[in-house]
């Protein structure tokens, strides 16, 4: 049967005051989909790009909201390996700013109990994306340096934490006021503010490292990450933050990132380096067995206390523009999560 669910909607693009409430009557879960009561939502700088219609593949109309943790309340028909009642998570990209909504069953992953839903909604979208980038894009051996970059952040703080845990050592940058974050999760601190990046990096790591983290683009791929690598190392890109940074357009920073699109193949070869583009949706849905795998796995790491993402902020759903806001001042370290 047919159930009243609770919403925060975007009918327009614009700023965070166009997330309004609504209710909307949810349809029993079709053929291979199961309903779920949401625990926690997680908010995420990509719902802040949808926000403002610049996230490609999205557009207004539409709910945000990446991921989400919670229960199962019904399966539809011809769904198998779930049971009403279970807990799970799931990257969904968009429609988790909810109280409760449908999710296509091959997206869920089972989530363990006992275990706070904010810090298992942290493990999904920026787990699984730390996950992916350190264990099967780039390769690091113990005793190997990596580069984090934004290693405050809810998907850079996890970086660190897989480094640590296999024995990497990690370089991390953050401006001043996160020095501590960084250095308590067993990073090397670097202020990217005042200090020239890939210098240090190479310095630290005694000739380069072997990966690195790059969620900003543009020029600083190419002077702040392929700069800092060794001979053999690659540099991860997993987003474009200095073309949308705050959430706005800014047309000649995508301009330069257009241009600093244009690498050297000739340099990469003779050097053994790369450079890899990552994308956890492209991930989910090209490798859908491999997406249930590696959530399972940073669930479970999660679940026995080995990784702890630092949740920077809770909200009220809601208060979903608040948290969008937040999110925006880049004056926070760690995950925002939304709770119904």
């Amino acid at each position: 049967m047919a159930i009243s669910a609770f919403e925060m909607h975007m009918a327009r693009t614009g700023g965070v005051e166009v997330l309004q409430g609504r209710s909307v009557v949810l349809d029993p879960p079709g053929p291979g989909e199961a309903r779920v009561a949401i625990e926690a939502a997680g908010v995420a700088f990509a719902d802040i790009v949808m926000r403002t219609g610049l996230y490609p593949g999205v557009k207004a109309p539409v709910t945000p909201g990446y991921d989400l943790v919670g229960r199962i309340e019904a399966l539809g028909p011809g769904v198998a390996g779930f049971s009403v009642g279970q807990r799970v998570a799931a990257l969904t990209v968009t429609g988790s700013y909810a109280d409760r909504r449908n999710v296509s069953a091959s997206h869920l992953v089972a989530a363990p109990e006992g275990v706070a839903a904010e810090a298992l909604v942290a493990g999904v979208l920026n787990g699984l994306t730390a996950w992916q980038m350190f264990h099967r894009v780039a390769s690091a051996q113990p005793g190997e340096w990596v580069l984090v970059h934004g290693a405050a952040g809810g998907v850079g703080g996890l970086l660190l934490d897989l480094a640590r845990l296999v024995g990497v050592r990690a370089i991390g940058t953050a401006s001043a006021g996160k020095r501590a974050v960084v250095e308590a999760k067993g990073g090397v601190y670097v202020d990217y503010r005042a200090e020239p990046v890939a210098e240090r990096a190479r310095a630290l790591s005694g000739g380069g490292v072997v990966a690195a983290f790059d969620h900003v683009g543009g020029p600083h791929l190419k002077t702040a990450s392929i700069a800092a690598l060794r001979d053999g190392g690659t540099a991860v890109l997993y987003g474009g933050y200095d073309a949308t940074r705050g959430g706005k357009m800014r047309p000649a920073a995508m301009i330069r990132m257009l241009l600093a699109d244009r690498l050297s193949a000739l340099k990469l070869f003779s050097s053994s380096q790369g450079v890899v583009g990552y994308n956890v949706t492209s991930w989910r849905d090209a490798r859908p067995e491999a997406y249930r795998q590696d959530l399972a796995a940073v669930l479970a790491l999660i679940g026995a206390g080995q990784l702890k993402p630092q949740i920077g902020a809770t909200f009220p759903l809601a208060e979903a523009a608040k948290a969008q806001d937040l999110l925006q001042s880049t004056g926070v370290a760690g995950k925002i999560v939304l709770k119904p």
